[in-house]
């Protein structure tokens, strides 16, 4: 019915407007001649033309305007849900009959649709307020709720390492013993972790060590934390990595060097250094903190299936904090009681250049150990791109059968930031970090590089084996790529003097090594963290 109406509209415009047609005043007053009703026909002609292609217009538009047309008339007052004047809309927002629609109004500008699109940024903005938050500043993804209670968070590592040694008089032909002179690389760590936090007050985190053709745990450990006036205070259920000394508490991901200092790996050594039992730590508020352990057997160490005891305890405070000089200052001790059922040889890695070569060591095996008590001494100092530290340990090691021992050692290390970055320091737990990286390659700059020199020794005094010493400076140099990647490369020169125990005594402390011997260990690491 609507087409039918619209064509006879059209048809009864046209006809009124033919009739319109002006007529000349020759054919009013008389017969027109041949020229003027050749003139008037074109006329009409042209004007039917134009008439023509509007209707033809308004006939293609016809069913969407009268539509159109129709929701906007006024409903009869006997028909159902007429539209009151506030629910109307403007004429503005109207569309005239045969009107072209270029000239119409936008549909986002229509008041519906306003609301349409208000209501969707309202429902975007509650999704992102209340929303799961995902973190990937540190290299991998850290999920938390919306009210930061709940994360979870993935990280790892991966070091690949190389180690070449040369110059030691045991190349493995004038003597019946292995060479010193090796070469190798080894994926050192390659570890996978998930931590994150339950609660407000509950942490875990789950380590896992995939290196060396095995699976083992690192960090295995349930938390709680609580805020006190003074400070924070933690406490840790399950595997532990042990807070042992500066250099020893230190992540590998940050020491400076391929391996930590000779106090950390031949003072430390024998307890292992992922502990299981109970930790607590309270970190103060004036950059200093405690830590008390109390466990039975390590994750990483032969002791795992042990029921050895072990008490440690680790401080540090940092008197000095301020313009960017640090002065750190700590101390640290532990004492272990060793299983009558555990394998009697307690063994001491010594390492004096590096844990690649097993050869290079100091000292042995201690027979039927007893216990063992150890302290330590710790000092460091940061000021702008220079780093410090110098850390001494000392052990006596009880044997139920005799034959006691006695080992000390000690380090000092001076390192240079060449880019001009501070060293990394946290001064809530007193160990090495993260240093700055104000250009990383990443972003087109030269990333962080640093020199640092070391120096270490260590000596045994031991009554049944006889003891030995030995000692090794290290220069190296770091380059942070970014706060993801970072290159070491490193040359330590070692002298090692393993005394020859007596004839009646059995046993190998030394593997045989005796003497003076001196050598160069080169090692180098590509790393990986996230």
């Amino acid at each position: 019915m609507t087409t039918v109406a619209c064509r006879f509209m059209g048809s009864a415009t046209l006809a009124l407007t033919i009739a319109a047609i002006h007529v000349p005043a020759s054919l009013a007053a008389g017969g027109p001649t041949n020229e003027e009703l050749a003139q008037l026909v074109q006329q009409q002609a042209e004007q039917i033309a134009r008439l023509k292609q509007r209707l033809d217009a308004v006939e293609s538009k016809q069913p969407k305007s009268a539509s159109r047309m129709a929701a906007n008339a006024p409903a009869s007052p006997d028909t159902p849900g007429r539209a009151t004047p506030a629910d109307e809309p403007s004429r503005a927002n109207q569309i005239e009959p045969g009107a072209d629609e270029a000239t119409a109004p936008a549909v986002g500008n229509r008041p519906a649709d306003n609301e349409r699109l208000a209501a969707m940024q309202s429902d975007i903005d509650t999704l992102k307020e209340n929303g799961i938050k995902v973190d990937w500043s540190s290299g991998a993804p850290e999920f938390s709720s919306p009210d930061g209670q709940f994360t979870f968070g993935f990280g790892g590592r991966v070091q690949y390492d190389g180690s070449t040694t040369s110059g030691s008089r045991f190349d493995g032909r004038s003597q019946d013993l292995n060479s010193r002179n090796i070469a190798g690389t080894e994926f050192r760590r390659v570890r996978l972790d998930v931590e994150g936090q339950l609660t407000d007050p509950i942490l875990y985190k789950i380590e896992l060590e995939l290196a060396n053709d095995t699976i083992g745990l690192r960090d295995v450990y349930m938390a709680g934390q609580r805020r006190f006036e003074l400070g924070q205070g933690v406490v840790y259920l399950g595997s532990k990595f042990a807070d042992s000394g500066l250099d020893g508490r230190t992540s590998s991901k940050w020491t400076w060097f391929t391996d930590r200092n000779v106090v950390s790996n031949d003072i430390d050594s024998a307890p292992g250094s992922y502990n299981v039992g109970a930790t607590g730590v309270f970190y103060g508020n004036h950059d200093d903190h405690i830590s008390f352990a109390v466990s039975r057997g390590s994750t990483n160490e032969s002791q795992t299936s042990s029921n050895n005891l072990l008490v440690r305890s680790r401080a540090h405070w940092n008197p000095i904090n301020s313009n960017g000089v640090i002065l750190h200052l700590g101390a640290n001790g532990y004492y272990k009681d060793f299983d009558r059922e555990r394998e009697p040889n307690f063994v001491d890695r010594s390492v004096i250049a590096g844990a690649y070569n097993d050869n290079l060591r100091v000292v042995g095996p201690f027979v039927d150990a007893k216990d063992s008590t150890a302290w330590g001494l710790e000092l460091a100092g940061l000021a702008g791109p220079f780093a410090a530290g110098a850390e001494y340990g000392s052990m006596d090691v009880n044997s139920r059968s005799g034959g006691d021992a006695h080992l000390e050692a000690y380090s000092a290390q001076i390192g240079w930031s060449l880019t001009g970055e501070a060293y990394g320091y946290s001064t809530k737990q007193g160990v090495w970090t993260l240093p700055e990286i104000d250009n990383p390659v990443t972003s087109g700059g030269l990333g962080h590089w640093e020199i640092a020199a070391r120096y270490g020794a260590i000596n045994s005094d031991d009554t049944r084996f006889g003891g030995g010493s030995g000692h090794g400076t290290t220069f190296g140099i770091n380059w942070y790529l970014n706060r993801f990647a970072r290159l070491i490369l490193a040359d330590t020169i070692w002298t090692t003097n393993n005394n020859q125990p007596g004839p009646s005594i059995g046993g190998d402390p030394a593997n045989g090594y005796y003497g003076h011997d001196d050598g160069n260990t080169v090692n180098a690491r590509a790393q990986i963290v996230f």
